[in-house]
């Protein structure tokens, strides 16, 4: 019995431990492609790998649903085929509507842009696929990923544009309220799951703490030993003002956990 992960050199999947093999595999390849894919009879799947957030998914709609939507729905259903394990996906909190309270895995849902609406079709896929065997899918929510170790278009790669002193460069909607944890936090969170495997349907993966865009750029700047540039943080606040998550039915499997948001310091 093994727990192999799809993204596994990703921005979360390359904190996870040794112990967990890596899937190599063109998600967008089609579905005839997933075929040479051999899972043993008790093997679980990590399913990380995709095109993340709305800058990447929008420069090619298209080739984004192939990997996000289709990929997902094929290598699910040769995982079915060969193992009696479970499924994890990893999905995100921009699937949910705008709320000024605490997101359960309960509340509404309302895609906020074209990734959050891909990884929404992608669930309902799942979904589909393991209508006979529900208790063997678990979807994870995940909320927002934030250290110095994250791709150039995601909040980290702006506080370290101002860090770097990029020219003309500015943080907006710096009210915002947002749960982070780290990358690393999150692998060591989910690893932590599929060595539970009690888990099943939707969890949210956060810390159920909000902290300002702002305040965490300061932070993470400030403990890095740099000062903050006042004059970059604009005030404001964006379209979803607040997205901040429940943990408790998380906390409630698995109530050793420590679901904090510690950012790394950052080296240039």
């Amino acid at each position: 019995m093994s727990t192999f992960a799809t993204g596994a050199t990703g921005t979360i999947g390359r904190h996870l431990p040794s112990s967990i093999a890596g899937i190599s595999l063109d998600l967008s390849s089609g579905q005839k492609n997933f075929k040479s894919l051999r899972f043993s009879h008790a093997d679980d799947c990590l399913h990380l790998a995709g095109i993340v957030g709305p800058t990447e998914v929008n420069k090619d709609p298209d080739y984004a649903y192939s990997v996000n939507v289709l990929g997902t729905k094929f290598l699910a259903e040769q995982f079915l085929k060969n193992s009696q394990g479970k499924f994890y996906y990893i999905s995100t909190s921009h699937v949910y509507a705008k709320s000024d309270q605490a997101i359960t895995e309960e509340s509404d849902l309302q895609p906020m842009n074209k990734y959050s609406e891909q990884k929404l079709m992608a669930e309902t896929e799942l979904l589909n696929t393991f209508t006979s065997s529900q208790e063997r899918l678990c979807i994870i929510r995940v909320f927002s990923v934030l250290d110095w170790d994250v791709g150039a278009f995601t909040l980290g790669g702006g506080i370290r544009k101002l860090v770097n002193k990029e020219p003309n460069y500015k943080m907006y909607n710096c009210d915002d309220k947002r749960d982070f944890l780290t990358p690393r936090s999150i692998a060591t969170t989910l690893y932590e799951i599929t060595k539970y495997k009690k888990l099943t349907g939707i969890v949210n993966l956060c810390t159920g703490i909000g902290t300002t865009v702002g305040e965490a750029a300061k932070r993470m700047i400030l403990e890095s030993g740099y000062q903050v540039p006042e004059d970059k943080l604009e005030s404001g606040y964006s379209e979803f003002p607040s997205v901040v998550g429940s943990n408790q039915k998380l906390k409630n499997a698995l109530p050793n956990l420590k679901l904090e948001w510690n950012p790394s310091k950052y080296f240039d």
